[in-house]
């Protein structure tokens, strides 16, 4: 079996056996901390100032993540301050932090489960521990940890090493998964990685074919580039003018990007992509490749929007926010599946939008009630329109409980595309 066939089983597997229980799990997370904001929204109300400026605080400290919980107004003088703090999560939505996340977290005997939680509240990074839904027996070892303001994927890497355990970006969902060491297909670690800001970059594997046909030899890199699965990124551009490939003699080897295309545009499910390098067939004098030096463009939503229809079932509603508007144009019932037909609007056809264009994957959505439970987007979608600067989707919902006029539709989008340099070198690398 190949490695990229085993890679695509791999990642099947995880969807089939692991999805489920990570959309339950998203949707008690939600719910925690939707009850989290309704407590604080409540204390905003105290009879005592210092609790009022308490919950203030809490609130904006909570981040993006609590925006879309809000109550759309309060009554009486607290108003203002549900308004400050609307403003202020809004603002925070805007940024977006594109360096690596650090970790903290020291001590002894502590928990695994204790050490992920810290973990994912550290950094707003999703792990899902996929043992259990993988049949494999679930421990929760004592950890003794030293990790001071190390980056995010230095720790998880660390982390799983002590708990005995890997990880893996292919989970089908969007978060790093825990797998045993020794479960099948599990692709094994080559040694070589690299930890360059909120990325990770895993070396696989190198490859020389000579052709006899056409007496020509040409090599073939493969490597692992993984992120942080906050940064939801949507448009990866290699440069093959700027790479740097010298072999142990001191001669450059030249990239071979005849006919290929140096973007890939990047999906949410797996936090990662296979790369692909080919190369002119190094001088088998050569006995390894001295430097590897690869730089890249990455687009990334620069913050999000949040865009909320109170009716499913009113038909070609438009709400703006900026230079973005969404329309939801209908919603219809095929039998146990809902289709709702939803537009975005933005302006330009540059770069930055053609990025924001392919990272329309990334795009959220989902149904939700007045009391603000909510039933998460579980069908495909498909691109039914594109017009200049306005694109058309149809998402599908299955088996979602109830009538359509039972619910609104929330949808989230990035609110701008900003683009972010990669780079990363290995050295010393054995030729085959």
């Amino acid at each position: 079996m190949s490695r990229n066939h085993r890679t695509l089983v791999f990642a099947g597997l995880c969807v089939l056996f692991g999805l489920g229980d990570t959309l339950v799990l998203a949707q008690v997370a939600d719910s925690a901390i939707k009850d989290r904001v309704a407590q604080l929204v409540d204390r905003l109300s105290a009879p005592k100032v210092e609790a009022q400026d308490a919950a203030e605080k809490a609130l904006i400290e909570m981040g993006a993540k609590a925006l879309p919980h809000l109550p759309e107004k309060l009554q009486g003088p607290q108003s203002e301050r549900l308004d400050r703090v609307r403003k202020a999560l809004a603002e925070a939505a805007e940024t977006t932090n594109t360096g690596a996340s650090k970790i903290t977290l020291i001590g002894k005997g502590i928990r695994l489960s204790e050490a992920l939680q810290q973990l994912q509240s550290q950094s707003g990074n999703r792990i899902t521990d996929m043992r259990e839904s993988l049949g494999v027996d679930v421990t929760n070892p004592a950890l003794d940890l030293d990790f001071k303001d190390i980056t995010f994927f230095e720790a998880i890497d660390k982390l799983a090493e002590q708990a005995g355990l890997s990880v893996t970006a292919f989970t089908g969902d969007g978060s790093l998964g825990l797998m045993p060491l020794d479960m099948p297909l599990m692709p094994k670690e080559s040694g070589y990685v690299i930890h360059t800001g909120p990325f990770r970059v895993t070396l696989k594997q190198i490859e020389t074919v000579r052709d006899f046909a056409t007496g020509t030899s040409s090599s073939n890199i493969q490597a692992e580039f993984a992120w942080e699965p906050r940064l939801r990124p949507m448009l990866l551009q290699l440069k093959p003018d700027l790479m740097e490939i010298v072999d142990d003699r001191g001669k450059k080897v030249e990239p071979d990007v005849m006919g290929e295309s140096s973007d890939a545009a990047l999906r949410p499910e797996n936090p990662a992509i296979e790369l692909n390098l080919n190369l002119k067939a190094p001088d088998r004098a050569a006995a390894k490749l001295a430097k590897l030096k690869i730089k890249g463009d990455l687009s990334i939503p620069a913050g999000l929007k949040i865009f909320k229809f109170p009716s499913l079932s009113k038909k070609d509603v438009t709400i703006k926010q900026g230079d973005i508007s969404v329309t939801l144009g209908s919603a219809d019932v095929d039998e146990e599946t809902w289709k709702v037909n939803v537009s975005i609007a933005m302006p330009g056809n540059g770069p930055a939008f053609e990025s924001y264009r392919q990272g329309l994957f990334n795009n959220r959505i989902w149904l939700q009630k007045a009391d603000g439970s909510r039933f998460e987007h579980n069908g495909g979608f498909s691109n039914t329109a594109s017009d200049g600067g306005k694109l058309s989707f149809e998402y599908l919902f299955v088996e979602a409980p109830g009538k359509i006029s039972d619910y609104g539709l929330v949808y989230e989008t990035p609110s701008k595309v900003i683009v972010i340099p990669v780079e990363f070198e290995f050295k010393d690398i054995p030729l085959p």
